[in-house]
C-alpha cells in the first residue's frame, strides 16, 4: 500500500497509524432460497375398508422431521400426512383413508457452513387426487421449502487513533447506526392434551380428521431469555352415531421459554412456528375424549438498533497524511406495520341442500412488487368447503389471491408474513357458497445504505512551514462552513482559533471574522 502511495503522490509514507476499532458481534444472512417439489404415491384401499366411489376431500400436513446443514448444501426431511375423506360405493357414508409420503430435499446454499443456523418455512401448495380404479387412489402433493441461512457475523468501525498526540492529530467523530441482527434462535417443545366434546356434540363414532395450526401472539425479551406466548387450535371432524359429520375446535394455550443470547436485551423478536410431529387418536373406550400430541420447532430473530462510535474525519497539525476510506453497510428501519384485508370468495357448490360442514382456507404462496412508491404484497390462498346435498357430503374448492397495498413508507427491502386472523366463515349465496376469511399482514422495510468510514491513515513526512506566510490569518467565515473545517483548512485546531478570536463557543456564523493562527500551540 505505501509502494502504491509513493508511485501516485509522489511521498514516502512514514508509517501506518494504528486505529482502534468498535465491534458488535451477531449474525447475518448468508443465503436464501427458495424450492417447489412433488411427492407422488399410489395409495390402495385397506382391505377392511370398501371401495371408492368419489374422493370428497384430501389434506395434507407437512412435518418438517430433520434438518442437516452441509458445507454449501442443506440436507432436509420429513413426512407429507395426507388424509383422504371417501364416498364409498353403494352407500351415501364416509370412509378415512390416511398416506404417509416421506420427502427430502437438498437445496444448494453456496454462504452455507457447519457454523451457519438454517431456517425452514415450509408451505403445502395443493394435495390432488385421481381415481386410479376403486381400490387405488393417485395422491399429489405439491409444497414449498423456504430456506434463510445464518451466519456468525462480527461489525466493526474505526472509532480513534490510538496515539493521536505525537503526530498532532486532530478526530472527528460521530456514530454509526444500524438494524442488526443480534441473535438467531431455535427451539423444540412439545405438548400434549386431552381433547373432550364439548356438551351438546354427539358422541363420536369414528374420528375423519384432525386439522392443526399453531400461532405466537407474544414475544417479548426479558433479560436474556424470550417469552413466547400463543395457542394451538386443533379442529376434529368426526362421524357421529347417527351417520352426520360433525366438527369441533379447541383453542390450546402454550407459554416457552428460549435462550436470547448475551446481547438481546432491548431487542425485538420475529419468531415462526414450524411441526416437527402430531398425532391425534381417541381414547381407548370413550367416545367423547381424544389424545392430542403437538412437536413444534420455533425459530426466533432478535433486532435491534446497534450504535458504534465512528472515526469521520482527521488530518494532522504537522504531517502529511494520506486517507484512505471505505464503506461499511447500514440497515435502518424505515417502516414496519400491519394491515388487514377482508376476503370473500363465491365458490360454485351443485345440489347445496344441507349445512356446511367445515370451512379452511390454506395459505400458499406469497410474493411482492413495487408500483412507484408503493409495495404490493400478495398471498396466494386456497378456499375449500365441506357440505351436504341430498347424495351425502360434497366439496368446493378455490384458488386466489389476497393482495395489501402499503404506501408513504421509504424505500428499502420489504419482508411481510401472512396469517388468518380468525375462523374462515361459509354461507349459501345463489348457486354457490360465499367463503368469508380476515387475513393480517404484518411487515417490515429495512434500507439499506452505505457509510463512509476511514479504513487506512498513512503518515508522512513533517509538514514544513513557509516562512513567507504570515503565522495570523485574519479570515471571513464562509456560507456552510463550521469550526472543523476552517481549522483543517489551515492546518490548525479549534482551540487555537477559539483563543486567538477571544471566543467561548464552537458554534460560528456566515460573515464572522476568526483569526487563524497557522501553527497549533
Amino acid at each position: 500500500m505505501a509502494q502504491e502511495l509513493k508511485h501516485r503522490k509522489g511521498w514516502v509514507a512514514v508509517k501506518e497509524l494504528e486505529l482502534r476499532r468498535a465491534n458488535t458481534k451477531g449474525w447475518a444472512v448468508v443465503g436464501r432460497t427458495s424450492i417447489e417439489q412433488e411427492e407422488t404415491a399410489e395409495v390402495i384401499v385397506p382391505d377392511a375398508q370398501p371401495d371408492i366411489w368419489q374422493v370428497w376431500d384430501a389434506s395434507t400436513c407437512l412435518l418438517l422431521q430433520r434438518k442437516e446443514v452441509r458445507e454449501g448444501q442443506a440436507a432436509l426431511y420429513g413426512l407429507l400426512k395426507v388424509t383422504i375423506l371417501y364416498q364409498p360405493e353403494g352407500t351415501g357414508g364416509v370412509e378415512r383413508m390416511e398416506a404417509t409420503l416421506p420427502f427430502d430435499a437438498a437445496p444448494e446454499l453456496p454462504g452455507l457452513t457447519r457454523q451457519s443456523l438454517l431456517y425452514v418455512s415450509p408451505k403445502v401448495l395443493g394435495t390432488e387426487t385421481r381415481l386410479l380404479n376403486p381400490r387405488k387412489i393417485l395422491v399429489r402433493v405439491a409444497y414449498q421449502l423456504d430456506l434463510t441461512a445464518f451466519g456468525p457475523a462480527e461489525q466493526g468501525v474505526p472509532s480513534q487513533v490510538e496515539e493521536p498526540g505525537p503526530y498532532g492529530i486532530c478526530q472527528k467523530t460521530g456514530e454509526w447506526h444500524s438494524d442488526e441482527m443480534v441473535h438467531v434462535q431455535e427451539k423444540n417443545f412439545t405438548y400434549q392434551d386431552t381433547l373432550v366434546l364439548p356438551g351438546g356434540r354427539p358422541d363420536a363414532e369414528r374420528l375423519l380428521a384432525a386439522r392443526t395450526a399453531c400461532a405466537c401472539h407474544e414475544a417479548k425479551v426479558i433479560g436474556s431469555k424470550l417469552v413466547f406466548k400463543g395457542e394451538a387450535a386443533v379442529r376434529l371432524l368426526y362421524q357421529a352415531e347417527d351417520g352426520a359429520v360433525q366438527t369441533a375446535d379447541f383453542h390450546l394455550p402454550y407459554s416457552q421459554l428460549m435462550d436470547a443470547g448475551e446481547n438481546s436485551q432491548d431487542s425485538s423478536a420475529d419468531l415462526a412456528l414450524v411441526f416437527t410431529d402430531c398425532t391425534c387418536t381417541p381414547v381407548e373406550g370413550d367416545r367423547r375424549s381424544f389424545q392430542v400430541s403437538l412437536a413444534l420447532q420455533a425459530q426466533a430473530v432478535f433486532r435491534k438498533e446497534e450504535t458504534l462510535p465512528l472515526l469521520t474525519d482527521l488530518y494532522s497539525t504537522s504531517y502529511d497524511l494520506e486517507i484512505d476510506r471505505a464503506t461499511c453497510l447500514t440497515c435502518r428501519l424505515s417502516g414496519q406495520g400491519e394491515g388487514q384485508e377482508t376476503v370473500r370468495l363465491q365458490l360454485p357448490a351443485s345440489n347445496l341442500t344441507g349445512q356446511m360442514v367445515e370451512v379452511q382456507v390454506h395459505l400458499g404462496r406469497s410474493s411482492q412488487r413495487q408500483e412507484g412508491e408503493a409495495y404490493i404484497l400478495t398471498q396466494e390462498i386456497e378456499s375449500v368447503v365441506l357440505y351436504e346435498t341430498e347424495e351425502g357430503l360434497a366439496s368446493a374448492r378455490q384458488k386466489s389471491q389476497v393482495q395489501h397495498r402499503i404506501t408513504g413508507e421509504g424505500p428499502g427491502r420489504c419482508q411481510f408474513t401472512a396469517e388468518l386472523l380468525r375462523d374462515p366463515a361459509a354461507a349459501p349465496v345463489g348457486e354457490g357458497i360465499e367463503v368469508t376469511a380476515l387475513l393480517s399482514f404484518r411487515w417490515r422495510i429495512l434500507e439499506e445504505s452505505e457509510t463512509a468510514v476511514i479504513q487506512q491513515v498513512l503518515l508522512g513526512e513533517p509538514r514544513q512551514a513557509d516562512p513567507n506566510e504570515p503565522s495570523v490569518i485574519l479570515r471571513a467565515v464562509h456560507p456552510g462552513e463550521d469550526l472543523w473545517a476552517v481549522a483543517k483548512a489551515y492546518h490548525t485546531t479549534d482551540e487555537a482559533i477559539l483563543a486567538a478570536s477571544g471566543l467561548d463557543s464552537e458554534e460560528i456564523y456566515p460573515g464572522q471574522r476568526l483569526l487563524i493562527p497557522r501553527t497549533a500551540g
